[in-house]
Order: C-alpha cells, then structure tokens, then sequence
C-alpha cells in the first residue's frame, strides 16, 4: 500500500498552529483551508528541495560525496530506502493533503484553491513518472478500497499530469481564493503561468517541443512570477534544507569536487567562459572555491556549496550570502527555466533564430547581476549577448568545430546545467539528453544512474511494486529518455 508516512519538514514553523484537535484533523470540514493549502506548499518544498535534491544533483556532478553513507551515494552505491523520503512526500503529504484541501474549497467555490492543489498535483506527479517512470496514480485516491494500487505506465501518467493542469488552468480562471499560499500569494494569474510551465516542462521531457514552446510562450515570462521556497533563520523551521544538510546535519558529507564549479571557473581547462561571458560572480554565488566553510582547513577542497549567511558566524554581510545559504531561497519552478524551454524546444524544432533570441533574453537579465546575491558582482559579471556567428565553426562557442545548430544546443544544454545546480531537473536533463553535454562520470563507472530505485517501503508493502521493481534496475532508462535525443 502507498505508506501513510507523516512528513517533519524543516519549515514546521509555517505549519505552526495548523490544528489543536487530534480527532479532526482530517476532517476538511472543520479545518479551514488555508491550513491545507499552507501544508502542502510546505510539503512541496520538501519534494524538490529535500534529500532527493541532494542526491540526484551529486550524480549530475553538481556535488560530490565526501565522507559515510554520501561517498557511497557519489558513486551509485544506493537502495530503494534512499527514495523512501521523496516516495512518501509525494504520495502521501502532498495527495492526501491536495485531496482534503480540494474537498475543503469545493463546497465554498473556492476554485482558485483547488486549481492551485492541482497545479502541484501535477508537478509531483509527473516528478514521480519523471524519477521511476512507471508508477500508481490512477487508484491512489481510492484507498482504502484499493490498498495496493496498480502500476500505470509513465506515458499514461505524464498525460494524467497534463490533464490535471489542464484543470487546474481552467479552476484559476473561475471565482474564489486561496488562503495559505505564501509560494505566490494567491495570484491566480501567477499561478496560471506556473501551470504553463510546468506543462512545458513534461511536455519537454516527452519530446514533445511543439507544445513544450506553445506553453512556455504563455508560462512565467518574468522573475517575479518565480516560485521560492522562502526560508528563514531558525533550524529545524525555516532553514534552507541544503544549508541545514551542509552545516547542521551532515557537515561535510557533501562537497563539490566535481564537473560543475569548474565549468564555471575561468581558472579551469574547459570552463565556459569566454570574451562575452564571465561566470566569476555565479561561480562564488554557488560555490566557495578552495573551501573553509565546512571544509576545514581552507583548501582542503576545491570547492564546496556556498553555504555562507549573515548569522552563524561566517562573517559575511548580507549581500554575500549564499545560493545555500540559510536564508537564501530555492527555486522550485522559475522564468530562468521556463525561457530555457523555450530555447531548447525552438533549437530542436529547427529554428535557431528564435532559439538565440530567447537564450539572449536569459542572458540579459543574467547582466543586470539579479541572478546572485549583489555583493559577488564585483567579481565579474558580463553575459553579452550572442550573435549567429559565434556559434559558426571557429566561433568562440564553437573551437571544435561542430555544426553551428548543434554548437548553439550545446550552449543552450550548458546554460540549462549551470542555472539548474541543485535542482532535480539537472539530472533529468542528463538522461533526457543521453549525457549529451558529456558529464564526467565517476572513476571507474561506465554508465550512469537512469532511473530512480522504487521505494523500498512501497516494495515491501506493495505487491504491484516489488513485481515491477524485479523488471529494472538503476541503469534502466525510463521509458521516455530511452531513445536517442
């Protein structure tokens, strides 16, 4: 059966006082909605944030493993139990919740609520089809009549996600409000946008870039329509969840010796900067180079997360504080990604103009420096715009010479990699693509992770689940990143 797991999130602060009555608390009737809808926005957070961030970003060589269970997790050593976490949040706090917070709105025509339930439904739903491709989805709200759901195939479930923001984009536009939502503040037309996006997002994960363009082109065409998992100063509240992991809970099991800073780094063989783009400032945004945060002595690794904040004694001002600083927000769904679909899906439809254009317009919103936090700036910040040219055989991003449509794909991949550090959507991208920016694997291993290990809790309690899991292993592509890209 899907387990009923309660998830402690560290964001309970933003859940305190939710209910006083152990006897109805789930009971939609008797709980005011914005309960609900607060609950799962923080369960949300968890899901694209927590442990699985954390370990799918390390096998896109974002992050390297360093010390105990995390050097094993580096190097694909992992069981069913380390996607024990992601499984229970997405099957039981976010669905079990969306369905009490829908039967909560409904009666009251309260539709905003619901199409902003639905949004995330179909977010983590087809999160789940991404990272174990087959999964339960149609029976998992009949329990308990159905106590082990069957297993729906991953092209069924990414169309039932599609359906389910196709509703929630009609719900947005009918009546009501949506008490709780810290993510966007009720903004229906906000969360209209997030809908588009991550329609355009599955949309490109099944190569379908036609529709993957068509909404993009209406998904968050502006950082303000970005959502953030907000986050505050107290441990075991409001922490960023990596800042959390890296400092309090397991200093030093997560480094960064990996692929991803020096890509950045101009210092390095290979990196990507170049006359029109200095990556200095992002670089020391996400990382800290040469270490002495977590790492001690300084030097003792090449780079680790940046995890710097204005408390805890790092004696950084404000605008130095980190990407996994303990304030810092974290993206769960953003304009930076929504314009790299759009670029992507244009380079892959044969169109090259519009795909530049569109690269172009993330680069000059990366000049104006919003991207990190102000005080890395001086360090160096310049993303120029392209031309045509400099993708042409001999081009500064093209000195080995491929065809000039491929070399801008690269480009487009590679900013997707760059901007998507800490996200899972970086390790999607590198099955989806076939490893197609060529990401260092680690030493001795010729294949990388393509799937997720089912949940060993479902395996144990779920017949349908053991008997699917005996069919693959964690180098079984999931269905839809299984064919050439």
């Amino acid at each position: 059966m899907i387990a009923f797991v309660m998830i402690t999130s560290n964001c309970t602060n933003l859940t305190n006082g939710l209910s006083t009555d152990p006897v109805n608390v789930t009971d939609p009737s008797v709980i005011d909605a914005s309960k609900y809808m607060t609950g799962v926005e923080v369960t949300l957070m968890g899901v694209f944030e927590g442990d699985q961030a954390r370990q799918l970003s390390m096998w896109a060589d974002n992050f390297s493993g360093e010390d105990r269970q995390y050097a094993g997790l580096g190097n694909y050593v992992t069981s069913g139990q380390d996607f024990d976490g992601e499984w229970v949040t997405i099957y039981t706090g976010i669905f079990t919740n969306t369905k009490l917070l829908k039967q909560n709105a409904r009666p009251a025509k309260n539709f905003i609520s619901v199409g902003i339930a639905e949004v995330i439904e179909g977010m983590c739903i087809g999160l789940a089809a991404d990272i174990w491709g087959d999964v339960p989805f149609s029976q998992i709200t009949q329990y308990p009549t159905i106590v082990n759901p069957t297993v729906d195939n991953q092209a069924s479930v990414y169309a039932a996600a599609q359906n389910l923001l196709d509703s929630a984009i009609i719900h947005l536009g009918q009546s009501g409000n949506a008490p709780g939502d810290f993510l966007l503040g009720g903004d229906k037309d906000a969360w209209t946008a997030v809908a588009h996006t991550i329609k355009a997002r599955l949309f490109l994960h099944t190569r379908d870039y036609a529709n993957a363009n068509k909404h993009a082109l209406v998904g968050i065409v502006s950082p303000s329509g970005n959502v953030l998992a907000p986050h505050g100063s107290a441990y075991l509240q409001t922490f960023n969840l990596y800042y959390s992991f890296c400092t309090y809970d397991r200093s030093g099991y997560m480094g960064a010796n990996t692929f991803a800073p020096r890509l950045l780094d101009k210092t390095q063989a290979n990196n990507r900067n170049n006359a029109k783009t200095d990556e200095t400032a992002r670089l020391n945004y996400l990382y800290t180079p040469g270490g002495g945060l977590n790492f001690l002595p300084a030097g003792s690794i090449p780079y680790e997360p940046n995890v710097q904040c204005n408390f805890d004694g790092w004696g950084n001002p404000v605008d130095q504080d980190g990407f996994f600083g303990g304030v810092t927000p974290f993206p769960i769904v953003t304009y930076q990604e929504n314009q790299l679909i759009l670029a992507e899906s244009y380079a892959k439809s044969g169109d090259p103009t519009n795909a530049l254009i569109s690269l172009n317009a993330l680069r000059a919103y990366y000049a104006t420096g919003a991207h990190v936090n102000s005080g890395y700036l001086p360090m160096g910040n310049n993303y120029a715009a392209y031309v045509a040219t400099d993708f042409a055989s001999g081009g500064i991003e093209n000195a080995d010479n491929i065809a000039q449509d491929q070399a801008l794909l690269r480009e487009i991949l590679e900013e997707r990699y760059v901007t998507l550090i800490g996200q899972i959507e970086g390790w999607n991208d590198m099955r989806r693509t076939g490893n197609f920016l060529k990401l260092p694997l680690p030493s001795g291993k010729a294949d990388y992770p393509r799937r997720g290990l089912y949940s060993q809790i479902e395996i144990n309690t779920n017949p349908n689940i053991a008997k699917a899991s005996q069919d693959v292993t964690l180098y079984t592509s999931v269905n839809s990143f299984s064919t050439p890209y």
